[in-house]
């Protein structure tokens, strides 16, 4: 996989010098009246961006490399605290509170093929920095065997979390340049994280202790989810 990204970005700085030079007209039509290349208006330019989206809100700075190049770096955080509900496991009713977290932090280079076109393509890297969901299970009902009856605090509460803490590389398409022609810009855009599997930890507490097996094996039945998504939408503005 980091072969195949570091092939990819290989690609973008190559190919988006030659496209420039392709690119660019040569006939009197192509310039604007005091002569300036229409190509070269929006070149080592700078914009600051507003995104929101999956896997969080943030803010980024771009800067224009060339006519097909773009410079990204960016930070996104989430948090989502408190979400409580109930639910019926195994015929036991427990009351799950879950708390959401993401923080992530960008470098990306964006390659758009043509000026006549909107779609652009993002390779690069993503620090995400503990990006899970932490769960607490309590049961809610007291558990009865004969004249024996349990209290629900008595056996117990289980702490789950997972979460994905890894350097990751990052591969993406949209619409939008990350530079803006005009003064201000919008953009959408589709992509993924490869992190790995994510880290499991389980935390118990009195008659549910002792929970080492069932941690190792959540982590390895969660190994395949390795890739993160991303779905974000862009507000820029040109500097």
């Amino acid at each position: 996989m980091k072969k195949l990204v570091f092939t990819l970005l290989a690609g973008l700085v190559f190919l988006g010098p030659l496209a420039a030079q392709d690119a660019t007209p040569t006939d009197s039509s192509a310039t604007t009246p005091q002569g300036e290349d229409k190509y070269m208006m929006w070149q080592n330019r700078h914009a600051l961006a507003l995104s929101a989206g999956l896997p969080g809100f943030g803010v980024e700075y771009a800067y224009n490399l060339n006519r097909s190049l773009n410079l990204r770096a960016g930070f996104l955080s989430f948090a989502f605290n408190d979400f409580n509900t109930d639910l019926d496991i195994s015929g036991q009713s427990v009351n799950v509170n879950a708390n959401l977290s993401s923080q992530v932090y960008d470098l990306f280079l964006e390659y758009q093929p043509s000026s006549n076109s909107a779609f652009k393509l993002v390779a690069g890297l993503g620090y995400l920095n503990n990006v899970g969901v932490n769960t607490l299970v309590l049961l809610n009902n007291d558990i009865g065997f004969g004249d024996l009856n349990i209290d629900n605090e008595e056996i117990g509460e289980i702490d789950i979390n997972v979460s994905w803490t890894a350097l990751a590389p990052y591969v993406g398409f949209g619409f939008g340049r990350a530079v803006p022609k005009k003064r201000v810009g919008f953009g959408l855009e589709f992509g993924t994280y490869y992190a790995g599997g994510p880290d499991v930890a389980i935390t118990a507490t009195e008659m549910l202790e002792n929970t080492s097996e069932e941690a190792a094996e959540l982590e390895e039945n969660l190994a395949s989810y390795a890739w993160v998504p991303r779905v974000m939408a862009r507000l820029a503005i040109k500097l």
